[in-house]
Parts: structure tokens; sequence; C-alpha cells
């Protein structure tokens, strides 16, 4: 539902590559919960990784640039990059206390998965998470809004989160996929836009020769 203040949904990953799923589906829950914007947030280091993408930030950061560039309510934010000169790994709470400060009057939501959802009161600072962007949940079928709700583990958390699921259009695509088909020499035509398989293409990204 529309709220008072501009809405962004903020949505990071490392996008590496960005593929058609991480551009089209935060646009079904903009529309869904009227927000007015999606913020992409490229991570670092992300924390339960502990190391940095095999991908480089440059890298990642133009060929997101590519994909973003048809759909001007998205813009990107380099906030985790920018902090990753000392090394520490990218933690959400810090990214939105960030955000927050810089515009307070703004109404912030955090766009994540339900594989996220199970596992968000293990997140740093959820807590406060929660206070600065209250979590969006992409649902996609086949997967139930009763199926997602069912692992949690009591009715008001049931009930809590069952506000904040959003269907989306089912999309089998994961970034994981995307290198492995670039690696073996598979056609990535339905899962990257045009201009950013050219890219990786141009750079030799994920094993392929250069164009």
């Amino acid at each position: 539902m529309p709220t008072a203040f501009p809405t962004t949904i903020v949505f990071g990953g490392t996008f590496a590559p960005p593929h058609r799923a991480h551009v089209l589906l935060p646009q079904e829950v903009m529309q869904a919960f009227g927000a007015s914007e999606v913020l992409y947030v490229p991570a670092a280091i992300p924390p339960l990784k502990r190391t940095a993408p095999a991908t480089s930030a440059a890298h990642r950061l133009a060929m997101l640039r590519l994909a973003l560039a048809a759909f001007p309510e998205s813009r990107i934010t380099t906030e985790e990059l920018d902090r990753a000169k000392d090394e520490q790994p990218s933690y959400t709470v810090d990214t939105l206390e960030a955000l927050h400060t810089r515009d307070s009057a703004r109404t912030w939501r955090l766009l994540i998965g339900t594989d996220q959802m199970h596992q968000f009161e293990h997140w740093r600072s959820w807590q406060r998470i929660a206070e600065l962007a209250e979590p969006l949940v992409m649902l996609r079928a086949p997967l139930t809004r009763t199926a997602a709700l069912a692992p949690l583990p009591s009715d008001a958390q049931r009930h809590i989160w069952a506000q904040r699921l959003g269907e989306v259009t089912p999309m089998e695509i994961s970034s994981t996929t995307v290198r492995s088909r670039l690696t073996r020499g598979d056609s990535v035509a339905s899962m990257l836009d045009p201009e950013v398989e050219a890219y990786v293409l141009a750079n030799g990204l994920y094993g392929v020769k250069r164009a």
C-alpha cells in the first residue's frame, strides 16, 4: 500500500552477473507495494562468505548499470563498495543506517527472499534493520504463502511476515546458473540483458572467450 512518504525498496546482492530476475522482480514488488523506486546495493564482502565476489566490483557495477539502463525507477548506491577499503563485511544494518541518516523522511523497505526471511533473526542487529527498513519478501510460485510462513516459529511471527509477502512471477534464474552456462558456452539470451551479455563477452568474464 502507498505510504505518506516516498518509499524506496533496498535490494542488495553481489550481482555477478545481474540477470533478468534481479531487474524485473523488484519492479513487480515496487508496484505491488506502491513504492517509488528500487535502490540496488552491490555487496563488497557478504558477511556469510567473508571473501569478496570473484567478479570485481568494477565489472559488477558496470554490468548492473547496463542491466538497469531502461528502468528509470531503479538506481544504484556504491555505499557498501565504498566501505570495502577497510576490508570490512557488508553488514546490511550499516548500509541502512547510512541511508536513513541521509534521508530520514523517506520510507525504506528491505527486499529479501523467503530463505532470508527464515534466517532473518540471525542477521546482525535484525531488530534495528526492521526499524530502519521493514522487510519485504519476494514470494515465487510454486511456493505458496502457507508453505513460506510454515517454518516460522510462532503464529505471531507468521502474522507479521504475512503482511510483508509480495508474490512475483516465477523466474528460475540464478547468477550461479548463468555463470555455469557462460562457462560451458551455452545460451543465456533468456537470462541476461543483451548489453550485459555483450559486456561479459567483451571482457572475457566467467571463462568465456573474448568477442
